[in-house]
């Protein structure tokens, strides 16, 4: 009998070239069985040699892709079809989401300076998460497309909520990091968009699609806070939210998307006149391109609507990160994707 890992080992190497960048280490020469989480890290010096190892040697995980990244950073994989969209895919974390769909991986382990772990989380019905509110950073120094100079932040991308919380539990261990404290809800000052104040690129109210998932935040005791975000299509407007909310509010809840299916959400291309703007402004992305520019713990949920995830959103520090996570976990279990979704993706060869 053929097990898992010899056909996640076979389907990587069908896909060598494309989401595929190589093979793990010495990923042919072992089978670790059916019940670790297959693991794929982001083709990027920016995840250094000593992260990767203690990362395969983390107990439950096992190391078998090394997955493809955007060209130059881009925050579009033209190289690469989202499958669930066909579209270009989102980056430049691109393989490892769509290695997951695939069934070849379980999670991965990727980089952020601006939205390249939560955009193509959201962009493929997947769970992201980045660790730049706990200073899980990358120790290189980066420029955007747009000039703006961050540290990449390191995060993890899964097949869902509970894999993507092993994965970065993980991460923290292996970084060195500790786990931030439980957190209650209870009081918690939780800032929306107010109605009218965001329109997504297929026309719909931002806050009106979003009131529906978050009722279990209100029966938790959580209080909303509805806040002007009009504007934050644009990476500067969105930093200059990110830095002021925290004096009223404790976290920060978006609806993000359809990402990169109406328009690019790249600013190479939006550089390029009228056209690129207006294609730009069309990418479905806000808040999650500027987390980690301002040091904030960001969550990407996946939602029954294309290519779209609730973005949460905690202030720099531990406490807002526990705040963060436990959100997720209370909202997660409610945001159940389609049968057809789970019955389509996810299955090897």
């Amino acid at each position: 009998m053929i097990t898992r890992w010899r056909r996640s080992l076979a389907a990587a190497r069908a896909n060598l070239g494309r989401s595929v960048a190589a093979l793990a280490p010495g990923a042919d020469a072992t089978d670790p069985g059916n019940e670790v989480l297959r693991l794929g890290i982001k083709d990027t010096p920016a995840i250094g040699d000593e992260l990767r190892r203690r990362l395969a040697a983390e107990p439950g995980l096992a190391w078998l892709t090394v997955d493809r990244a955007a060209p130059g950073g881009r925050a579009v994989d033209t190289g690469l079809l989202n499958p669930l969209t066909g579209r270009p895919m989102t980056g430049s974390t691109s393989g490892g989401p769509v290695n997951i769909l695939l069934g070849i991986i379980d999670l991965c382990v990727g980089t952020d300076g601006g939205g390249s772990v939560l955009g193509p989380a959201a962009a493929t019905g997947l769970a992201g998460i980045i660790g730049s509110g706990l200073g899980l950073t990358c120790p290189v120094e980066r420029v955007s497309t747009d000039g703006f100079a961050f540290r990449p932040a390191l995060g993890v991308i899964a097949r869902d909520w509970p894999t993507a919380r092993t994965g970065f539990r993980a991460l923290l261990r292996a970084s060195g990091a500790a786990e931030p404290p439980a957190a209650s809800l209870a009081g918690l000052r939780v800032a929306l968009p107010r109605p009218g104040s965001v329109t997504l690129p297929d026309g719909a109210d931002m806050a009106a699609e979003l009131e529906p998932y978050l009722r279990p935040l209100w029966a938790a005791g959580a209080e909303p806070v509805a806040v002007d975000m009009t504007g934050i299509a644009a990476r500067e407007r969105a930093m200059a939210l990110l830095r002021e909310i925290w004096a009223t509010a404790d976290l920060a809840v978006t609806l993000e998307g359809p990402v990169d299916l109406f328009g690019l959400g790249d600013s190479v291309v939006g550089s390029l006149g009228p056209p690129g703007a207006a294609l730009q402004a069309r990418g479905g992305k806000y808040l999650l391109r500027a987390l980690n520019l301002v040091g904030c713990t960001g969550i990407a949920l996946p939602v029954p609507r294309l290519s779209s995830g609730l973005i949460l959103a905690g202030p720099p520090g531990p406490v807002g990160a526990a705040r963060a996570l436990a959100a997720a976990d209370l909202l997660a279990p409610s945001l159940r994707m389609p049968p057809l979704f789970e019955r389509y993706f996810f299955q090897l060869p």
